[in-house]
């Protein structure tokens, strides 16, 4: 049951947020500073490609905490090397595949998997 007097004194917290405007210009701007393609920029901000498309060209608003992050990485940008560090050519390495830039690891993430035969037994054992 709810206490109506405890509820008439407490406090109230109220939280304003900054005005942030984040528009399909400046998303396209960030990209070219940064030297990020729309795919590398979705991977960033968890969004599709086609997403970061309609930002640039005017179709969807840049809202939210996607609008946040932009802001934030645009305004601060050693946090995007802090959160997003690609070395390429690194000595001692284990794999090529270890330091590709952002947008070839979303690439190849994308592609396909080869096909492999696999018995159905094993997968009907499996579930």
């Amino acid at each position: 049951m709810i206490n109506i007097d405890k509820l008439l004194e407490s406090k109230r917290v109220e939280v304003v947020f900054a005005e942030i405007n984040v528009n399909g210009e400046y998303v396209k701007q960030f990209r070219k500073n940064h030297g990020l393609t729309q795919i590398a920029l979705a991977n960033i901000v968890g969004v599709t490609k086609k997403t970061v498309e309609k930002w640039e060209q005017g179709v969807n608003k840049v809202s939210g905490s996607s609008a946040v992050l932009l802001k934030l990485l645009n305004d601060n940008p050693d946090l995007l090397e802090q959160l997003y560090k690609v070395s390429v050519g690194v000595t001692g390495k284990r794999t090529t595949e270890e330091y590709n830039p952002i947008e070839l690891k979303v690439i190849n993430a994308t592609t396909k998997p080869a096909r492999t035969s696999v018995r159905r037994g094993i997968i009907a054992a499996i579930f």
